[in-house]
């Protein structure tokens, strides 16, 4: 597997070049999800997704009809999957590497990536996605324990009127709503530079995260614009029994690689 000049040097070489953060614009963006959708169509990512995600549909809807007292929970869950996002799409932005380097989405070159050293890295930032999504499922749950649900139980049509009529249900969606994006906000910067810098660069875990939220501090607008893209496309993503993540997922992953290049150089 070939690697990138920056990286023909020892780990710590004087010569090595540092991370440079460059500024984009709205038009970096475009060209980033343009490309990330020619990745997709060239990879065909969506059916190992949807093979993936329709046995995990099924048993959240079984869930459901089994134990009504679920119900709460749901959306909460669902959200988290934003969370989860970078960790679950890293394989997408490594085809896009590949793909980027050799001009075809071998699977094979892909995957050799985590076989390196490199994988400690990457294990570590998993490790702090999932960290964050556990503790945000802690946080909704007690958001509704302390409004909706200290009345009681509350299930299918009883648990949405009482999130709309109800004040405790207005508490919990407002209160939900900043918890999570504060989750969200933290989650970004993970996942667009994080984990594509720990596929491409030889980094620790803590210059990933750093350089992340670096990126963040200089790119705030753009940044939170491409936030509110992907927050909206998972959630219309979930809509359909969580399928059309099968589409949503990939492209956001592959477009996540094309980001991660024209703000890291």
């Amino acid at each position: 597997m070939s690697v990138a000049p920056a990286e023909s040097l020892p780990s710590g070489a004087a010569k090595k070049p540092g991370l440079v953060i460059h500024h984009l614009g709205l038009g970096d963006m475009q060209d980033a999800l343009r490309l990330g959708f020619a990745d997709f169509r060239a990879c065909h990512t969506e059916v190992p997704m949807l093979a993936l995600l329709a046995p995990v549909a099924a048993i959240m809807l079984a869930a459901v009809v089994t134990a009504p007292s679920l119900m709460p929970f749901v959306f909460p869950v669902c959200a988290g999957f934003a969370l989860l996002g970078p960790m679950a799409t890293i394989w997408f932005a490594a085809l896009s590497r590949v793909r980027e380097q050799t001009g075809s989405a071998s699977a094979e070159e892909a995957a050799k990536i985590f076989d390196s050293h490199r994988r400690i890295t990457i294990q570590n930032l998993g490790l702090v996605a999932v960290g964050i999504y556990l503790l945000w499922v802690a946080v909704a749950a007690y958001i509704y324990f302390q409004t909706v649900g200290a009345a009681g139980p509350a299930t299918g049509l009883n648990f949405f009127a009482r999130v709309v009529t109800t004040q405790a249900g207005w508490e919990m969606t407002i209160t939900g709503c900043i918890a999570g994006a504060i989750f969200a906000v933290i989650m970004l910067g993970i996942g667009l530079v994080s984990f594509p810098l720990a596929l491409d660069r030889d980094v620790g875990t803590g210059r990933a995260l750093a350089t992340a939220f670096s990126a963040m501090a200089q790119n705030p607008v753009v940044i939170f614009i491409w936030g509110a893209l992907v927050a909206s496309s998972l959630f219309l993503g979930c809509i359909p029994a969580l399928l059309g993540l099968a589409l949503v997922m990939p492209i956001l992953g592959h477009s996540t690689w094309h980001m991660y290049r024209r703000l890291i150089g």
